[in-house]
């Protein structure tokens, strides 16, 4: 399934994307914010891939322009307590100071939010890491009380998200349109289907189209 707005695109991860997150994910300027931080094999990426509930995660490959730029997800989703974590990281050093990982990003958040009916979205981030913490401060995260330095976690409210980005999200209506577009595969999940109806639900918001 592939979802387009603010001219990115998100397109499902599956397993031909594989090897090519795994050279991305592999690059020092990559590693060095990442929790896990050894070099993985194509054995390990491949039982990594296998070992995925897409029932409870969600892995998009950003695109701009057709051209692969990094990968984004909402993981260890849980529809009870209506939470999920959120990340992202950028695999092609060029887009690392563009719009599209900001954009992609917005439309991710938008797609917990509004689609999903989240209450909330948790990220984590390395402490000192202080430009990842900028950049996710202005999307409205807060870090969560009581925890140790290292990687900690923080997290948004549907109401605090809205508030920090009321402007972004205006200017980027503005700047690419607010239509939301769904080209469907054929073989889809529960999460997926419940996603799908979820933006056709908040039309007004995501003003979906079928191409």
């Amino acid at each position: 399934m592939r979802l387009s707005r603010y001219g990115i695109v998100l397109d499902s991860l599956s397993s031909d994307h594989v090897e090519m997150v795994r050279l991305w994910r592999n690059q020092e300027f990559v590693r060095n914010n990442m929790e896990f931080k050894e070099h993985i094999t194509r054995e390990a990426q491949e039982s990594w891939y296998q070992s995925l509930d897409f029932e409870k995660n969600l892995y998009w490959l950003i695109r701009t322009h057709d051209y692969p730029v990094g990968l984004i997800h909402i993981k260890n989703i849980d529809l009870d307590e209506m939470v999920g974590e959120a990340g992202v990281f950028v695999g092609e050093p060029s887009y690392l100071e563009m719009p599209q990982p900001m954009l992609a990003i917005l439309f991710m958040m938008e797609l917990a939010f509004y689609a999903l009916s989240f209450r909330q979205l948790k990220a984590k981030i390395k402490s000192g890491n202080n430009r990842a913490i900028d950049f996710n401060e202005k999307l409205g995260y807060k870090l969560s009380s009581k925890q140790p330095e290292g990687f900690q976690y923080y997290d948004v409210s549907k109401d605090d998200f809205e508030q920090a980005t009321s402007k972004l999200r205006q200017q980027s209506r503005h700047m690419y349109g607010g239509q939301t577009t769904i080209e469907q595969s054929t073989v889809r999940t529960k999460l997926a289907t419940r996603l799908v109806a979820g933006i056709q639900d908040s039309e007004s918001y995501f003003n979906p189209i079928f191409p």
